[in-house]
Parts: C-alpha cells; sequence; structure tokens
C-alpha cells in the first residue's frame, strides 16, 4: 500500500504499474532496494496494494508499500527469512484475502520519512478486517529511531527468534476505535508521582540515564503537564519559563503509548498555556536523531553548531507559537484573576468565590477571646 502525510491520507489514490515504475527508476542508491521486476512480481499477484501520494507542491511524487502476509509469509518473516529484496509471491494474499500479517515494505518519500510515518495508522485499515501485527524493517539507525518514536518496537520482545533488525506493532495499539487522550496539568503529589513513574520508564530504562541527570532539581519551578490514554498515565512534558521564551523539556511518552497523538496533546497544551501567559517563543534541545520527529511539531533548527551531554548529540531548535493572544495575562489585568488556579483563569477561583459565602465575622468573634486589651485568637 501506498500512503502520504496524515492530511493527505484521504486523498490518496491507486498507482498504475507506468507511476510505480517510474518512481522506482528515479530511486537514489544510496542503499539497495527491491528491484523493479522484484516489485512487478508483487504487482502481478497483488495490486491492490500499491497507492500513490503527492507531497507538497514543488515536491516530488512518493510511495508506500506493504506486504500483506498469509501465515506462511509471517512464519518466514518472524523467522528472518523473508527476503525483503526479492520477497516471493507465494507469500502475499491475494485480493479480497485477509492478511495475518503486514509488513512495511517499500518507501519512495524523498525527504519525508518521518512526516509520512503518522499516516500509516489510518492506510493500513484498508488492509484488513481485524487488527494484525504490523511489522517493519529499519533501514538506517535514523529510521529505527523514528520508527521507535512512533509506537514500533522490537520483534524479540515478542516473538524470540525474531531477528534483531525486525520491529513490530502489535495489533492492540492498531485498534480501530481511537484512544481516548487527555492532558492535564499537574497540581498534587500523586500527579508527580506519575510523572516520575513515566519518565523513569523511558529515560532511565530506554536512555540509560542517571537518576541525577533525568531528575535534575527543576521539576518544582516547572509547570508540568501529564497526558492519559483511556485514563492511563502515558506520558508527560515540562515547561520553564525564561524572559522572553519558554522552555520545553522532559517529554516523554511510555513505549506502548507512542503509536498515538499523545505527544502532539502534550506539545499543544503546554504551547497552549505558554500562549496566555503572553509568550510567542518556545525552545528546546532535540537529540540530533530525533531532529526530524521535532520539526513535526513547527520545531525549527537553530544556525549553531550541536552540543553534548549524557553521552548523545543535542541541537537547539525554537518554535513559533505566533502572534500574542488578546486575551493574554498583562500587568494591570483584574487581580483577582492573577490568583486564580493555574491554567484555569477563566474561571471563579477559590478566593473569588469567598466573597460569596456568608460573612464569617461572627464565625471569628465567636472563637476570638479578649484580655486586657489583647485580642488572642
Amino acid at each position: 500500500m501506498i500512503a502520504t502525510f496524515k492530511d493527505l491520507a484521504e486523498n490518496r489514490t491507486r498507482a498504475t504499474w507506468p507511476e510505480i515504475e517510474a518512481l522506482l527508476r528515479s530511486m537514489p542508491t544510496d542503499f539497495e532496494i527491491a528491484s523493479v521486476e522484484a516489485v512487478k512480481r508483487i504487482w502481478d499477484r497483488n495490486p491492490n496494494v500499491f497507492w500513490r501520494f503527492d507531497g507538497p507542491e514543488g515536491t516530488n511524487p512518493g510511495a508506500f508499500a506493504y506486504l500483506p502476509l498469509n501465515a506462511l509469509g509471517a512464519t518466514r518473516l518472524i523467522a528472518g527469512m523473508l527476503d525483503g529484496l526479492n520477497p516471493d509471491p507465494a507469500y502475499i494474499t491475494a485480493p479480497g484475502e485477509e492478511p495475518v500479517a503486514l509488513y512495511f515494505w517499500l518507501t519512495v518519500i524523498p525527504g519525508r520519512f518521518a512526516k509520512s510515518l503518522p499516516a500509516l495508522a489510518r492506510c493500513i485499515e484498508d488492509a484488513s478486517s481485524e487488527p494484525v501485527p504490523f511489522f517493519s524493517r529499519a533501514v538506517t539507525d535514523h529510521s529505527r529511531s523514528v520508527s521507535e518514536g512512533l509506537g514500533f518496537m522490537s520483534a524479540k520482545e515478542v516473538y524470540p527468534g525474531a531477528p534483531d533488525w525486525l520491529l513490530v506493532i502489535l495489533p492492540e495499539a492498531m485498534k480501530s476505535r481511537p484512544s481516548a487522550i487527555t492532558v492535564k496539568m499537574v497540581r498534587n503529589f500523586e500527579d508527580m508521582a506519575k510523572i516520575y513513574a513515566i519518565r523513569s520508564s523511558t529515560y532511565l530504562a530506554e536512555q540509560f540515564c542517571l537518576y541525577s541527570e533525568e531528575f535534575d532539581g527543576n521539576d518544582f519551578c516547572s509547570t508540568q503537564f501529564i497526558g492519559y490514554v483511556d485514563g492511563d498515565p502515558a506520558g508527560c512534558i515540562r515547561m520553564r519559563y525564561f524572559g522572553d521564551f519558554v522552555k520545553l523539556e522532559r517529554l516523554a511518552v511510555r513505549r506502548e503509548y507512542r503509536h498515538t497523538r499523545l505527544a502532539f496533546r502534550l506539545v499543544r497544551e503546554a504551547g497552549a498555556i505558554a500562549r496566555r501567559k503572553g509568550f510567542t517563543k518556545a525552545y528546546g534541545h532535540a537529540r540530533e536523531d530525533l531532529v526530524p520527529f521535532w520539526r513535526m511539531f513547527g520545531g525549527k533548527e537553530m544556525d549553531r553548531p550541536a552540543f553534548r551531554f549524557a553521552d548523545f548529540n543535542y541541537r537547539e531548535m525554537v518554535f513559533d507559537l505566533g502572534d500574542v493572544r488578546d486575551d493574554a495575562l498583562r500587568l494591570g489585568l483584574d487581580p483577582l484573576v492573577s490568583i486564580r488556579p493555574e491554567g484555569e483563569w477563566d474561571r471563579l477561583g477559590p478566593l473569588e468565590l469567598s466573597n460569596l459565602r456568608p460573612s464569617r465575622e461572627q464565625l471569628i468573634k465567636q472563637h476570638t477571646k479578649t484580655i486586657r486589651g489583647t485580642v488572642n485568637a
């Protein structure tokens, strides 16, 4: 199947063989891909799995193809015995047959791999009436990092005999029912405990950080956000304030929820609070191999050299939050607005509601004793 960017996924069209052949022959030869002849054999077996898309104006068209595998094909893939350069058509389901698994096989997406990946979940719904395992092979370290960031995991974690290069998204991660995603601001110690659990399961467990590196003393001088997927604490981000910009950092999403849009929701919610506070710029440090991932949020690299800490290279990135909002919080606003709970500036706060309660003056007098002109409560 051939897919496109998320916003073009609904406009994809069936590709003709001449279109596919032209795209293949125009591909650069940075690394080996299936030959035109091998692709033609799959086309002859099931042309319905090929689609075409057009990128932004001024860019070349692209394509994405997956293999709908039958039971024999899935078994061979998991055993590391499926030749991706020349797959046997006998492993591929014919039109109208239900696949046992899907294999992310062929991509022709010049320079737009990261932006095209979020469209896959929608595109593969056409392949099977029920969710099935979706496999992929990361040819480069960059594609592996991006794939894992979007929910793929090592197939060896589920299928012990699988080769090291095989990645998979399990059926439960591709359920057709959209996950319910909610994001809220952290307000109590229970929420902070959830934040620590999420970041421990990502940064400490996957990036092998020291505890002192991850929990750096800035957690209680920042605004924290926690995200839930179907009610389960799944991700977080924190935001700190510096003069005329905010710094977005510690974005973490648990591995099993990286197929969702939670990361985008977390960044968007933090940005919305920053804009309400009057900020128009956000700043962050992107691990060098994940710069394309952060570009999906609108981040742009600063014209400064990369820097290094904790065994990784990082790039500085800037995010344009838009013009100052008309309702941004400014000096001179209603004094009661400034004492409302953080992020809830459009609702009456506890101290304002105190003006609506019966006077406590009599209650104070009843519990006050006057001794020799001195009032003791």
